[in-house]
């Protein structure tokens, strides 16, 4: 187990992994990817794979804060924090933004889509950022309370398992599933990370495979009744009108073995368009690949724009007048990326380009091995928690960039701002006890 859980090794079986499915998903593409377009996400894994090779060992000193830290205390106020911050954002969104939510939550997604392509603005109040920048605090609640869960103590562990809700409170007023996945997968890298330190992947005494089972389940619920509800509100009433819209705007046909089943009745239409909606969800990134390579020269880099969705409203608001996001949508939607998932191949590119793209490949892998190796030799829990991220942007590679899903760079930023705090607080510890001994 410990051999498949290095960095490099799991990059490459969740690709192949993936390759897998898209070549056996029944669905056929306009855009299917050509040589260049797979040799850059082959690339990509090699060089994620050559980073996560070279990375040394863990900090020894990191070993010394680990039974320092309060993990009662840290879980119980990021539960806090997390639910005051998804408090912020409900509001902002509910009586602030001037959204008429009458329509419902789909009607409300499908408008809002055309507005930001016609570059309307909607109002956003400091309640809105507040919301953001702290709302995403309740992961490492959960996260945390997947690591450590038999040394908490009953409110403790009731914190985190409720700070759950911020994730899925984001998920419904968005009308989307991916903050929902990415908690899950979040949950599946902290159970990769005890199992690294050979531990069991859940804590025991709190039926968390029972509990992670039903999730699993009610989530698949949830994302089908999306795509009714999708369906229902652009008026896809049969299987012929989805075949259309599906030629029209996703691109893509079923395969012929399938439509014929389909229409000659051998299989049920409703549970087959769900399935074809969440195969091609799952498979269409390596066409956003092809596409950026067919529009090379079309498309600039963004800077970061393209992964971090909260730089958008910050620039429009910060420096309205270079107009960067707009002008970023302009290039996406006419090269036919806008709003498809790029893989974290393409996301870096169109970030980064493809030089520096490399570059932050290779410094995402090294400190993925890092943080591995880390871990293996015994490493404090700020150091599991990144590790637990790490393993999250390798599972969602196939769909986006380690900072492309759902608010998953103020994810990181959070985890990032607990896991430093008892460095902080050793280094202030130092500075006192070396000022005190000189007077």
């Amino acid at each position: 187990m410990t051999v498949l859980l290095q960095p490099a090794i799991l990059m490459t079986a969740v690709w192949a992994a993936f390759v897998t499915i898209y070549v056996s998903v029944p669905i056929v593409y306009d855009h299917i990817p050509g040589a260049a377009a797979w040799s850059i996400m082959a690339g990509g894994v090699v060089v994620f794979g050559a980073g996560a090779a070279m990375a040394g060992g863990g900090d020894p000193t990191d070993r010394s804060i680990h039974d320092e830290m309060r993990y009662d205390h840290t879980i119980m106020a990021c539960a806090v924090i997390g639910m005051l911050g998804i408090i912020a954002v409900v509001v902002d969104k509910l009586f602030l933004s001037g959204i008429d939510w009458s329509i419902g939550i789909t009607n409300v997604r499908e408008r809002r889509a055309v507005e930001v392509f016609e570059n309307v603005p909607i109002h956003r109040s400091l309640l809105l950022y507040l919301g953001y920048l702290t709302f995403s605090f309740s992961c490492v609640s959960v996260t945390l309370f997947i690591l450590v869960g038999e040394r908490l103590g009953r409110f403790a562990a009731l914190s985190g398992q409720i700070s759950v809700l911020p994730m899925i409170i984001y998920a419904l007023a968005y009308g989307a599933r991916m903050p929902i996945l990415l908690l899950i997968l979040l949950c599946v890298g902290a159970a990769l990370t005890r199992a690294v330190q050979g531990k069991s992947f859940l804590p025991s005494g709190h039926w968390m495979w029972l509990k992670l089972i039903i999730a699993c389940i009610a989530f698949l619920i949830y994302t089908n009744q999306v795509w009714q509800n999708r369906r229902d509100t652009n008026r896809i009433a049969d299987y012929s009108i989805f075949k259309t819209v599906s030629a029209s705007r996703w691109e893509m046909q079923p395969s012929p073995w399938l439509d014929e089943a389909v229409s000659d009745g051998k299989l049920p239409a409703g549970p087959v368009m769900d399935w074809l909606s969440i195969g091609m969800y799952i498979t269409h990134s390596p066409t956003t690949v092809q596409r950026m390579v067919d529009h090379w020269n079309e498309i600039s880099i963004y800077g970061g724009l393209y992964q971090v969705g909260i730089l958008s409203p910050l620039t429009d608001v910060l420096a309205p007048s270079l107009k960067l996001s707009q002008n970023m949508r302009s290039q996406l939607m006419s090269a036919g990326i806008y709003g498809w998932f790029p893989n974290t191949w393409g996301a870096w590119i169109g970030d980064a380009g493809l030089v520096f793209g490399t570059i932050c490949v290779f410094v995402w892998g090294f400190l993925s091995g890092w943080v591995y190796r880390a871990v293996r030799s015994g490493a404090s829990v700020r150091t599991q928690l990144m590790l637990a991220f790490a393993y999250m942007t390798i599972l969602i590679s196939p769909l986006n960039g380690p900072f492309g899903m759902a608010n998953s760079f103020l994810i990181f930023a959070s985890f990032s701002a607990i896991g430093f705090v008892p460095l902080i607080k050793t280094a202030a510890s130092s500075i006192r006890t070396r000022f005190l001994h000189r007077t």
